[in-house]
């Protein structure tokens, strides 16, 4: 399965220090979530290449991953297995139900977000949880005015926007934030503080959807003709060649999931269903 960037696929190769604070944050949320499914039956919705829902079935009594690519199940099918482990389809899960539903990074992705979780909450046994993850738009967005700069983005959150949708569907909704004390987050909070101002004038609020996808594809194409065309001494590729070596300074331990802290970059909401 290529690595378009719309899916998190693992691999030990990382360019920089934005690169693996966003695989820490991925693998640390769903070490979170294995501590709800402990004897549970699950389905991860959205499970992309796999490697969370295989994650997920260390602890649970069975697991189902599923994903609306049938290219992304078949990548997952072939990396990872385990008795208690199934991959299909979103169409192939009909209407069976689950105590635990995770969902991360996925609802930013969707065309309706209402339908989205009303059909998870269909789902959910009573008394089941549902797992939500999404990046948090506030240092990634100029609010109001700018759309996502992520092209396979359809819309993004807040904590208060996100608690809001959810409350619509499940009386009990707990928001948390996830980052980090480390200054591993702060390369990413600048990544995306770059990333808003640079990419504003092709994701204005007041473009369709082709227009801003139109308009990031040709500021990336422009980005990359212009490293093309940029020379660099030997002295510096020879540098860049080196393996970095930050890898070793960080783990999963150092994101943090909680409800306040002062450097975040993505949001969990934890529902419960009546």
């Amino acid at each position: 399965m290529k690595d378009t960037g719309e899916r998190h696929i693992l691999n030990e190769n990382f360019n920089n220090k934005s690169e693996f604070y966003i695989h820490l944050m991925h693998i640390a949320t769903y070490e979170y979530a294995k501590n709800f499914v402990k004897g549970k039956k699950v389905l991860d919705y959205g499970c992309g290449s796999g490697y969370g829902t295989k994650m997920l079935s260390e602890n649970a009594e069975s697991v189902i991953g599923v994903d609306i690519s049938k290219e992304a199940i078949d990548f997952a099918q072939n990396n990872y297995s385990s008795p208690n482990l199934e991959f299909k389809t979103i169409p192939e899960i009909s209407d069976e139900k689950f105590d635990v539903i995770t969902s991360f990074q996925v609802i930013e992705h969707v065309p309706n977000d209402n339908k989205y979780v009303e059909d998870l909450k269909k789902l959910l046994n009573p008394g089941g949880h549902l797992l939500i993850s999404t990046p948090d738009k506030t240092n990634r967005l100029f609010n109001h005015i700018q759309q996502p700069w992520n092209i396979f983005h359809l819309k993004e959150y807040t904590a208060g926007s996100l608690q809001r949708l959810l409350q619509k569907y499940f009386s009990q909704v707990e928001v948390l934030k996830i980052g980090s004390d480390s200054d591993l987050v702060l390369e990413e909070i600048n990544r995306t503080k770059k990333q808003k101002i640079l990419t504003l004038p092709c994701t204005l609020s007041i473009y369709p959807y082709p227009v801003r996808v139109f308009l990031l594809n040709a500021l990336k194409s422009l980005f990359e003709l212009k490293n093309k065309l940029k020379t660099k001494p030997q002295k510096e590729i020879t540098e860049k060649s080196k393996p970095n070596n930050f890898t070793s300074q960080y783990s999963q331990n150092d994101i943090k999931i909680q409800k306040e802290m002062q450097y975040s970059t993505d949001l969990l909401a934890i529902c419960i269903q009546e």
